[in-house]
């Protein structure tokens, strides 16, 4: 019985060997053995417990760890971020507050540029909307497309004017007018519209769920392409000119279809056309608006005619009185 415990012993001893040094252990040795009673094994687990446990232990034994980190430790300090995140969703700030619209300008370049691109350039089986608007519309985009929208369009209007005032030879004067006029009626369209479709879409229970926000940011991103033609209107060729307002009409005007007919086309089919085509005619005149306006010029025989209308020449004539001699 001695022996056999022996030879346990010493095959227990080559398999959980960790000396470095060691080098006689071979593959037959490093298998798993049946030991029988392991009460001799346990009971010196239980003596190498009590020593310290940075204690070194002699060559040819295992180094036992008796002492873990507590996951108590980690309660001390609570993390912030894992507060938040198992605290659940964030609450939003009151829409009072200017936290509560930043939310509305954080973008990124490149999201704006794809909105840009797909604002003009439609695409049958592509709902802009629900591709690029949704989840996340933003008030960045919209803004500086007014914005921009409203300087090219004055200043190219003026420099048009110019252009004519030019080959006519008569004096020009720069019109500030034309930038409070463009501004007032790109805000006027660019948010005045939005409130006339979600209200119509509210009241006619629509199922497609647009929201304020989503609407207004689609209408602000269909001005884009008004932004290159405007500074293309100061070429003096009217059929150009008519052209550019053609392009321009068909390209945004048919993004802004393909976007809100999913909303209707549960309605009747009288309303729903007729909620598309005021859409449309909307757009239009707003493209002819600007084209009548801010670039139209009279042609030279016209201008002409009304330069000398504008200045008659009136001869005052007086009866002769005459003359009584004594």
């Amino acid at each position: 019985m001695s022996n056999m415990a022996a030879s346990n012993e010493s095959e227990r001893e080559a398999i959980i060997s960790i000396d470095r040094g060691r080098s006689d252990v071979s593959v037959e040795d490093l298998k798993f053995q049946d030991f029988g009673d392991t009460t001799r094994i346990n009971d010196a687990a239980d003596r190498r417990s009590d020593k310290s446990p940075y204690e070194s232990s002699p060559p040819g034994q295992t180094h036992t760890f008796t002492n873990f980190p507590s996951d108590d430790d980690d309660d001390e300090q609570p993390d912030p971020d894992k507060q938040q995140l198992l605290g659940g969703p964030k609450k939003s700030p009151p829409f009072w507050t200017f936290e509560y619209y930043m939310t509305f300008f954080d973008v990124d370049t490149y999201l704006v540029l794809a909105r840009l691109l797909s604002s003009f350039v439609p695409r049958p089986k592509q709902n802009f909307l629900l591709t690029k608007i949704r989840p996340k519309p933003d008030l960045y985009g919209p803004f500086w497309v007014c914005a921009t929208l409203i300087f090219t369009t004055a200043v190219s209007g003026n420099l048009a004017n110019y252009f004519a005032r030019f080959s006519l030879e008569t004096p020009w004067v720069y019109d500030f007018q034309k930038v409070t006029l463009a501004a007032v009626a790109i805000f006027i369209y660019a948010w005045g519209v939005p409130v006339g479709m979600w209200a119509f879409l509210h009241w006619r229970n629509s199922l497609a769920c647009f929201t304020f926000l989503e609407i207004l940011c689609v209408y602000g991103y269909s001005l884009t392409i008004y932004i290159p033609i405007s500074l293309l209107w100061v070429i003096p060729v009217h059929w150009l000119q008519w052209l550019l307002v053609a392009a321009g009409l068909f390209m945004s005007g048919t993004v802004l279809l393909i976007t809100f007919y999913p909303a209707v086309k549960d309605d009747d089919k009288k309303v729903a056309g007729l909620a598309m085509l005021i859409v449309f005619m909307l757009h239009a005149m707003l493209s002819a608006g600007f084209m009548l306006y801010f670039f139209h010029v009279p042609s030279v025989e016209a201008a002409s005619s009304v330069e000398t209308t504008q200045h008659p020449v009136t001869i005052l004539t007086t009866p002769a009185v005459p003359s009584h001699n004594p």
